[in-house]
Order: C-alpha cells, then structure tokens, then sequence
C-alpha cells in the first residue's frame, strides 16, 4: 500500500472525528487535554460517540484484516488527534487475538513509544496483557526491561501489563512475578505509575487476597498514598482499616 493510499485513508478518519458534534455536556473551559494529560489535539467526543464511529466503519473496513492493519498502524504513527489515535486501538482490540503473536507484540511495542497520556496508556494495557496471559515467556522479559525504564510511561506499563483488569483473564501470572516488578515502583516519583502500581496491586488483591495484604502491610510505610487509595479498593474493610491504621502510626513516628 503506498504512502499517498494511507494517507488518503487517514485523512478520512480524521475528517470523520472532526466532522462529529459531540455530546458532551457543560464542558466549559474544562481542558480535556490538559485532563488527559496528552499532547494530542483532543476533540471532546465521548466514548461512545467514538465507538459509534468505529462500528460505523470506513471505507476500507472491508479489506482484509492485514491491510486494514497496516491503514490503522499508519493512523496511529501519524496522526496528532487523540481521538483518531483511539480508532486504531479499537481496532487491536480484535486483531491482537486474531494475530501472530510474535509479530503483534513487536507491533505494540512500537505502538507503547507514541503513548503520553493514561487514556492511551490502559488500553494499549489491555492488549499486552492478553499477550502476557498467553504467552508470559514472550512478554514477562520486556515488562523486566520497562520496570527500569527512563520513559514513565513504560514503568507504569511493566506493572499493568501483568494483568490490565481481571475479569478479563483466565489465567494469572505467579504473585512472585507481580511483586517482582512492583517492588521497585514502590518509591517512583512519577504520578501515574504510582497510579497504576495501585491499579496492579487492586487487581492482584482480588486473585491473591491474602498474599496482598501481608505485602501490603509489611511495606506499609513505602507505599504511597496515591498508590494506596486505588490499592485498597477491592480489600474487606477490616483489612483496610487495619493498613490505614499502621500507615497513621508510621507517619507520627
């Protein structure tokens, strides 16, 4: 497919986003892209104003999986709209299990240096951590290598991939190679992979309750808060109250 088709075909997802008026109510001087914390010109649609668009399909929607692969990566390369950006992970949502792993993963690892913003961020999680869940040996070497990362983004990854939300695995990675990479993160300093060390540790709590706390408890005073809120969120409330009572002590110490 040469460059001048794939353009062609970019433009018109892009003109297709710009055209749509959103649904969005009372949005004000609220900036959504400061929000989202992304560089991307960010149109204001909802999510599912753009799903709609997505179902919709576009003019090359019935091409072969490969070539509309091909039209949804340049589109993700290339294009500066966050919401366009989104169309093309729509798209992985599917193909992801439909192709060869290997190659797919290569892909997105590709795909993981564009991202800037938490958005983009957790659903590019959902996919590596289904390729995680099938094929850990492939995958678990990359999130060793992105937990000691420069890139922030690529930290809050290594954690997140390991299993993105539960509901949605059938097969769970050992506690030990959860907490092998959540350790490290415990102490960074960058806000959304405290985020997201929370996130992995509420998930982990729901397949591991037990193992959670006492991990939880025993490193009480190096979680931190932000990290905590969301980490607690799935335990029972007498283990929560337990935890927020030793983090009180600690901080009078």
């Amino acid at each position: 497919m040469t460059n001048t088709t794939l353009i062609k075909y970019k433009n018109e997802v892009e003109n297709t986003i710009a055209n749509i008026k959103t649904n969005r109510k009372n949005i004000g001087d609220f900036d959504l892209q400061k929000y989202i914390g992304t560089h991307f010109y960010v149109t204001g649609l909802l999510m599912p104003q753009l799903r709609s668009a997505y179902n919709k399909g576009y003019s090359f929607s019935t091409f072969s999986l490969e070539k509309q692969y091909a039209i949804y990566r340049y589109i993700f390369k290339h294009s500066e709209t966050f919401d366009v950006l989104l169309q093309s992970l729509f798209f992985c949502e599917k193909y992801v299990k439909m192709a060869e792993p290997e190659f797919i993963f290569n892909e997105l690892l590709d795909w993981q240096q564009r991202i800037d913003n938490w958005a983009h961020s957790d659903m590019l999680t959902q996919h590596f951590a289904y390729l995680h869940e099938y094929y850990p040996e492939m995958v678990y070497p990359h999130l060793i290598a992105w937990n000691k990362s420069e890139n922030p983004w690529e930290r809050r990854q290594s954690v997140l991939s390991l299993l993105g939300y539960v509901r949605f695995r059938k097969k769970y990675p050992p506690f030990a190679k959860i907490i092998a990479l959540v350790k490290p993160l415990l102490r960074d300093n960058a806000y959304y992979v405290q985020k997201g060390v929370g996130w992995c540790m509420r998930e982990t709590g729901i397949i591991y309750p037990e193992k959670t706390f006492v991990f939880l408890k025993d490193n009480h005073h190096l979680v931190s808060s932000t990290a905590f809120t969301t980490a607690v969120e799935k335990i029972n409330e007498q283990n929560k109250e337990a935890l927020k009572l030793l983090r009180k002590k600690s901080r009078k110490k």
